[in-house]
């Protein structure tokens, strides 16, 4: 039916194609060279916090998006939940 496109693919998008020919897209090294990094140190970096110094770990960015104060000497942790389906093997 989508001859073998996503439906991303398949539709439209003057919107898209707009800003993707405007702009400007590539790689880059948000801390430094070579270091791979998750969102969180990346967005630290961004804003210009050096996330070797500032960064603290993912459970304190979730706990305060989440609308929780963090105080000095609070520990947060991060974690995910899932469910197994048997019938399946899915999680």
């Amino acid at each position: 039916e989508l001859g073998r496109q996503t439906p991303l693919q398949h539709v439209p998008t003057p919107a898209f194609d707009a800003v993707a020919s405007a702009g400007v897209s590539g790689l880059m090294d948000p801390v430094q060279a070579g270091l791979a990094c998750g969102s969180d140190t990346a967005h630290l970096s961004m804003f210009g916090y050096d996330p070797r110094r500032y960064y603290r770990g993912r459970g304190a960015f979730e706990s305060m998006g989440a609308g929780l104060d963090m105080a000095v000497g609070d520990i947060a942790f991060k974690c995910n939940f899932a469910i197994l389906n048997r019938a399946t093997g899915i999680v």
